[in-house]
């Protein structure tokens, strides 16, 4: 007697869905944070004290749609979970990949509890911004490994390309990072009477300045040694789309910040975030491709060792 089985397609759109109402949430999370409703549910996991559900001023109200809202992404990953276990063929990495999305998801969830105990201290909230890109970036992982087959992957570019595309991505770490500085220490911390970030304004997001110009190059280095070793066109398609959604980033970034930061901006500013992000992502992943080549073009056994290797 057959048990429940899910086909790769359904497995892949689930993973998709998961990657898309992760993003969101991070954009519905930022409307909190610039509306000041941070702190419009003061308690968790209910509203208030005498209330779960609180809907009496707009800050209790938009402050509890995000947590209906963060709260019904639970579904969807639990489902992959399910997903994943009866998908077929069976896939053991998928498997491995839903159980660090579910447990980073309840992370989260705890983490945005003790945001609200400690009342938006920055550095709460700047743990809960970066945790929710971690929960993206192991989505992506897993959707991209739905979309293919289970089958031996190997390295499209040279070593050295691989190394400066691992920069690039190690630098838009580091610039998401600064840039949650700059936030902790702008005027948007989610509630007037949440505690900031004592770094002056404008030396903090001077080093974030600096540290995007230096991205922009440096994925601009990549490209150009993207197209010298032919890089796959999936590869040079996604270089090409994330220099262009750096740029605009940036320019986005220099005019919030000439304007005095308004939060409409911040709130575009921080979708550019998670869109460079998962451009930055992509790319990393459409380095290494299935190799269906017969491992007498590889180079016998050895090289066919190096090639599971690379998976």
């Amino acid at each position: 007697m057959r048990g429940p089985h899910l086909s790769s397609v359904a497995l892949r759109r689930l993973t998709l869905v998961n990657v898309v109402l992760l993003a969101a949430i991070i954009v519905s999370g930022a409307v909190v944070r610039l509306t000041n409703s941070g702190l419009g549910c003061a308690d968790w996991p209910n509203c208030s004290a005498t209330k779960l559900v609180d809907v009496s001023s707009h800050h209790a109200a938009i402050e509890q749609l995000n947590r209906i809202f963060s709260g019904a992404i639970g579904l969807p990953i639990a489902l992959a979970l399910l997903g994943a276990y009866v998908v077929r063929p069976k896939r053991n990495d998928l498997v491995r990949l839903a159980w660090i999305l579910f447990g980073l998801f309840w992370a989260e969830a705890v983490l945005g509890g003790i945001s609200v105990k400690v009342r938006l201290a920055w550095v709460s909230v700047t743990g809960h911004f970066l945790l929710a890109i971690a929960l993206i970036a192991i989505a992506l992982v897993m959707h991209n490994r739905a979309s293919s087959a289970d089958v031996p992957r190997r390295l499209a570019v040279p070593h050295d390309t691989l190394t400066l595309a691992r920069a690039v991505y190690a630098l838009t770490i580091w610039v998401l990072v600064v840039g949650t500085l700059v936030t902790a220490a702008g005027p948007h911390g989610g509630d007037v009477k949440a505690r900031r970030l004592g770094w002056p304004l404008g030396d903090v997001a001077r080093v974030h300045g600096v540290s995007v110009d230096v991205l922009v190059a440096l994925t601009l280095v990549l490209v150009v040694a993207l197209v010298r070793v032919r890089a796959p066109r999936r590869a040079l398609n996604i270089a090409t789309l994330t220099v262009i959604v750096m740029a605009a980033q940036g320019v986005l970034g220099y005019v919030q910040y000439f304007n005095r930061i308004p939060a409409v901006l911040v709130g575009f500013h921080v979708f550019g975030a998670v869109c460079v992000f998962t451009c930055v992502q992509q790319l990393l992943l459409a380095l290494r491709v299935a190799d269906d080549r017969p491992v007498a073009d590889v180079g016998g056994p050895g090289a066919a060792r190096d090639v599971v290797g690379a998976r």
